[in-house]
């Protein structure tokens, strides 16, 4: 096997470190995923094993990878996790960072679905029809616990995040996965026990994948959009439907003095 040539500022060892780098950047390669065996991977890679186990000892030097004993490589686990800002903890418990999220996601979630269609691997499409089934799982099981289904909710976006192959995008929504998760999960505490709201959010997720499936770049960026416009129009209305009947509670509150 002839082994691939690099410039003379760079070594052969480099060049594998920054494939790699970019594989999990991508997303193809995830946290806690097992890399592929030395003879695998070289070979993928066009490189020797020696060059290749130069590559991983440096990224394990990086807190990129870990090996184990017997049990091969790893993309390390805490890469990428969430934010560590004790900030974020704070968002999880306060009623109006669900519309700062909202916010930041019609932005986010919408672009991410238009590059999605345009870049999306027959592997990312795979991803994505997997983890919408998921959410359609859950949705129809009867006693479904919403923190499950907010995680599969919130893994169902993530999947065309990963899928629009733009890696800031995909750092930005892996750091703020918890807040996400944590979000989705308050709003369907509210929105399940309403079927008005429940119906058309299931038809929502189902457009939005079925347009990124198919390559409809403009209707999946328009799709995501509206989304998140109901789910905030959604929050606004329960609110304000909260508020009117505390105040009804509070006049009968009053009246009960006299």
């Amino acid at each position: 096997m002839k082994e691939v040539t690099v410039d003379k500022k760079g070594t052969v060892a480099e060049s594998v470190v920054e494939k790699l780098e970019s594989l999990i950047l991508n997303g193809v390669l995830r946290t806690g995923d097992k890399l592929p065996s030395e003879r695998a991977l070289s070979e993928k890679l066009g490189v020797s094993r020696p060059s290749l186990r130069e590559a991983k000892q440096i990224l394990v030097y990086k807190g990129i990878l870990r090996t184990t004993q017997g049990g091969g490589t790893y993309v390390e686990k805490t890469l990428g996790s969430e934010l560590s800002d004790p900030l974020l903890d704070l968002l999880q418990n306060n009623a109006n960072a669900s519309y700062d999220i909202l916010e930041m996601r019609c932005a986010l979630d919408s672009l991410a679905a238009y590059s999605a269609a345009q870049r999306a691997t027959r592997e990312d499409k795979e991803k994505i029809k997997k983890a919408y089934a998921t959410l359609e799982r859950l949705h129809n099981t009867k006693d479904c616990s919403s923190s499950d289904e907010a995680e599969a909710d919130a893994f169902f976006h993530l999947s065309i995040v990963e899928a629009s192959h733009n890696v800031i995008l995909l750092l930005i929504m892996r750091r703020l996965f918890k807040a996400l998760r944590s979000s989705i999960r308050n709003n369907l505490k509210l929105f399940y026990a309403k079927s008005e709201i429940a119906g058309p959010l299931h038809d929502q997720h189902y457009r939005l994948m079925k347009a990124v499936i198919d390559g409809r770049a403009t209707d999946a960026r328009d799709f995501a959009k509206a989304h998140l416009k109901f789910v905030d129009q959604s929050i606004h209305e329960l609110d304000l439907e909260a508020q009117r009947l505390n105040r009804h509670k509070s006049q009968n509150s009053l009246l009960g003095d006299f």
